[in-house]
């Protein structure tokens, strides 16, 4: 009871800090550490039978862990963003590749850097280069330098920008992108955890050298790959995450010879996992299973925390950032769809009037697919509903008994996720563009006719998305013809005859 009212008092505490630090008594710097491609069950702290992660546990043993978090996106640059706006991709405009993130709201490091703090990035992908737009916010932003940039370096020079920093706050984002693939740990983390091996892949792997003829997301050649073969692969990404670790460690360290550490917030995370062929598949952004959207998420404030914690409670990543505004008593007029995790730390229920407008803070909506059709996913534990927009199919899981998600639910012809998909279907209509058509019988049978086009000027457009959302389902297989409709042009339903309001919701994407 004592540590519950202590962390209650936390917020408070960091709050009242916050308001006196431009006294110069003592000001909160703020670091998240963002490791690439990162799963949680390959840590020790999450339960890993291999000491991968001797630092990271640290911050472990030393703050708060967060057991259950899932990212808004399967891969690097819609993710982050995600993390710095609390916005999800499509939202934040950075859905696919080549797009841009929206300039018309804050980031956590333009708030930050409003309220006095330094912001600094040191960044090692190229899809987050400044002219995808999350460099917004940042004073300085060092990109990847020529000759790449492994996870010492990382950590060097994320230590050179803070000594060259004058007195005050400073907000920093360090990412460490060395678990990506291709998988190619120095020695002698190569052969860190090698167990007995004698197949064709040496000291480093790279899918498309490896396994040529995977093209695109055809992933059929990768069941020549043998057991053996692939407990070598998890060992090569194994060495990564070590490799960085120990970085990470010279990170820490530095904090501590620099008497920063007890000011120092910390927030540990990745963007996204990575599929090991537990779906059949490889690598990021092609799916929606747990390997590739959980990652770890760790915070840590010296001598504030309950050292040690862990809450088990399904959280997002785009709490992150109410999380870190929270923590330092900053206010923001800024629309953000995540809550303050501070609540929940502190024994009590997080969420609220003020979370997001999609969802409440029970749901995790991911999306934004790198490779393949768009899909959508809603995860309310214990249960995942996950969509295909092309194929307009539904994959429904059970996680309490079925973790892997191996055994789609959706095809039980029961309508018990009912609540769950329309959930699902809503926040895809509210989330961006959408047109509402209504048809209104009365109370007597009346026919309607359904006739759309997506144009503009002499170019025709694509409608994707179309789905009854409220009413009575009509006859003459209307909810049939929705349920299964394929992206077209022209959209054209005849003879549907409706009693009372029905509502059907389009999507359309322009030429």
């Amino acid at each position: 009871m004592e540590s519950m009212k202590r962390m209650t008092r936390f917020a408070v505490l960091l709050a009242v800090v916050a308001l006196f630090s431009c006294g110069g008594e003592r000001h909160i710097n703020v670091i998240i550490i963002g490791v690439d491609t990162l799963r949680p069950d390959h840590l020790g702290c999450y339960g890993y039978h291999r000491d991968t992660s001797p630092h990271i546990d640290r911050l472990a043993r030393e703050g708060v862990l967060f057991e259950n978090v899932i990212s808004q996106c399967p891969w690097t640059s819609p993710s982050f963003a995600s993390v710095f706006t609390s916005l999800y991709p499509t939202q934040t405009g950075l859905v696919s590749v080549g797009t841009t993130m929206r300039g018309d709201f804050p980031t956590l490091a333009a708030i930050l850097k409003e309220s006095g703090y330094a912001t600094g990035a040191i960044i090692n992908a190229s899809v987050l280069k400044p002219e995808f737009g999350t460099a917004r916010g940042f004073d300085y932003y060092y990109t990847t330098p020529k000759g790449g940039r492994v996870a010492d370096g990382t950590t060097r020079d994320a230590l050179a920008w803070i000594d060259s920093l004058p007195d005050g706050p400073f907000f920093l984002f360090a990412h460490y992108y060395d678990p990506h693939e291709p998988y190619a740990p120095p020695a002698p983390y190569n052969d860190f955890f090698e167990e007995d091996y004698s197949g064709p892949i040496g000291d480093s792997f790279v899918l498309r050298e490896h396994l040529p003829e995977v093209k695109g997301m055809h992933f059929e050649q990768l069941s020549i790959l043998t057991d053996g073969d692939w407990d070598h692969i998890r060992t090569l990404y194994d060495g990564e995450i070590r490799f960085t670790d120990e970085a990470i460690g010279r990170l820490l360290d530095g904090l501590e010879e620099r008497g920063l550490a007890e000011n120092t917030l910390i927030v540990f995370l990745s963007d996204h996992g990575e599929e090991f062929f537990e779906h059949q598949g490889f690598g990021h952004g092609h799916t929606l299973y747990g390997e590739v959207v959980r990652v770890p998420l760790i915070f840590r404030f010296q001598d504030a925390f309950t050292a040690g914690m862990r809450l088990g409670n399904q959280v997002r990543l785009i709490d992150v950032m109410p999380t870190i505004l929270d923590a330092l008593g900053l206010e923001t007029d800024a629309v953000m769809e995540g809550v303050s995790l501070l609540p929940l730390v502190g024994g009590r229920a997080h969420g609220g009037p003020d979370g997001g407008r999609l969802f409440d803070s029970q749901a995790a909506y991911t999306e934004g697919m790198l490779h393949g059709p768009e899909r959508k996913s809603v995860t309310a534990y214990p249960h995942k509903i996950v969509y295909d927009l092309k194929s307009k199919q539904e994959m429904i899981f059970d996680l309490e008994n079925d973790p892997g998600e191996y055994s789609n639910l959706a095809a039980d012809g029961t309508d018990r996720f009912a609540a769950m998909e329309d959930m699902l279907f809503r926040a895809m209509f509210e989330i961006s563009d959408t047109w509402y058509i209504e048809m209104d019988g009365g109370g007597v049978p009346r026919e309607f006719d359904i006739s759309l086009k997506s144009e503009r000027g002499h170019a025709a457009g694509n409608i994707y998305l179309y789905k009854i959302m409220s009413g009575s389902r009509g006859t003459r297989d209307i909810e049939n013809m929705i349920s299964q409709g394929r992206p077209v042009h022209e959209l054209e339903i005849r003879g549907i005859r409706v009693t009372d309001r029905v509502v059907v919701a389009v999507k359309a994407d322009p030429p």
